[in-house]
């Protein structure tokens, strides 16, 4: 203990411009704000060129009419979670700051070339969404290009949160390199935490599927019902497969944080398994969903246990993240000046912000989608 807490940088003396216990729920809340586009991001950035493709080689109107949809999203999901990525990002550098410096020093030179990636990534959504039916083929291979980009960025942020939670291996990975080329991958939890995610953000994506079917109206009765049944199988099948991955990734983390989770601890296993359960039950209504006459009480209900599942899991993260570090430091030691009119003005413009993103997320949702076209492009 005494020669890990030597390599390990004292906290910023600065004291903490609000209590800790409202940083750590920042933390978690804007953590979950930015967890439903990314998702999207992920998932769709593979599923719309995938539809896009089985739409051309069917001649599928419904595969490219759903494909045009989610390349159209791609731009916005972008932009909403690389800027809902900000907050969570800067409330980490706030109560783990010297624990996240150190990492990203670690891994120095794959951590900048994330902005690159997200750059180059950025490009090639805006590029497969606004030039399709120019590029033709070639615009599925772009789509393509653009979602490996984004899963190598989440790749590489699984990597450095997963190592700045382990200071105990930081003085090896020194002594072998000190050129900041260094990954996490000796790490056994990394490749189950990034397939963990990965899967999520396709069941996610599922779910937005569902919901843009059933926001076609009776005219297109046909069309709803297709993408309500694609949407459920793009959801079902990772969310089964999670229940292989999912363990893997729980027996993967150290005994003495994994056993929090398996009883050892009352309230992280009830989170745990609420998740679970919800996950379950979402699952269930959404197949109730498509032997329904009217689909949108079952499939509505699923996707919000759905919601709640992603919620209970991110607060799961943390206490994982808590867990990791309970041996070597504590948010809780930390000194706080609160500072009360920072905070107020803090909460009404976030209060504000929200309200308007609502706004442009409501008007999104209930604009008139392009009707399908005569005939599919060659």
């Amino acid at each position: 203990m005494t020669e890990l807490m030597t390599i390990m940088p004292d906290p910023d003396p600065i004291p903490l411009p609000a209590p800790v216990f409202l940083l750590k729920a920042l933390l978690v809340l804007t953590f979950i704000l930015h967890l439903f586009p990314m998702n999207l991001l992920l998932g769709g950035g593979f599923i719309a060129p995938l539809t896009e493709w089985l739409g051309r080689r069917r001649q599928s109107l419904y595969h490219l009419k759903l494909a045009r949809s989610l390349a159209t999203t791609l731009p916005i999901a972008t932009a909403f979670a690389i800027t809902l990525g900000v907050a969570p990002l800067l409330f980490i550098q706030v109560l783990y700051g010297q624990l996240f410096y150190t990492s990203s020093i670690l891994m120095a030179w794959p951590w900048l070339s994330v902005v690159f990636l997200m750059i180059l990534g950025y490009f090639g959504v805006y590029v497969y969404a606004l030039r399709r039916e120019q590029l033709g083929p070639k615009a599925v291979g772009i789509g393509f290009v653009s979602a490996l980009l984004f899963t190598l960025v989440s790749f590489l942020y699984t990597n450095n949160l997963v190592l700045m939670l382990t200071p105990e291996g930081w003085a090896k990975l020194y002594a072998e390199s000190q050129a900041g080329f260094r990954l996490n991958l000796g790490d056994p939890t990394v490749i189950p935490r990034s397939l963990h995610f990965l899967l999520a953000a396709f069941a996610v994506t599922g779910l937005f599927i569902v919901l843009v079917g059933l926001l076609n109206g009776k005219a297109e009765a046909a069309y709803r019902s297709w993408a309500v049944k694609y949407g459920v199988i793009w959801f079902a099948a990772p969310t089964l497969l999670q229940f292989l991955v999912g363990p893997w990734f729980l027996f993967s983390l150290p005994a003495p944080v994994r056993d929090r989770f398996l009883g050892g601890n009352t309230l992280d296993t009830t989170l745990l398994l609420a998740g679970i359960l919800l996950a379950l039950v979402g699952l269930a209504l959404l197949f109730l969903a498509l032997a329904a006459r009217d689909p949108r009480p079952p499939a509505l209900a699923g996707i919000g246990c759905v919601a709640l599942t992603i919620v209970f899991m991110a607060i799961v993260r943390h206490r994982v993240r808590e867990a990791y570090l309970a041996p070597h430091f504590s948010v809780e030691q930390l000194p706080a000046e609160p500072q009360t009119a920072v905070i107020l003005l803090f909460f009404a413009i976030f209060i504000g912000g929200l309200a308007v993103v609502g706004f442009m997320l409501w008007k999104l949702l209930t604009t008139k989608i392009t009707p399908l076209p005569t005939t599919p492009p060659s």
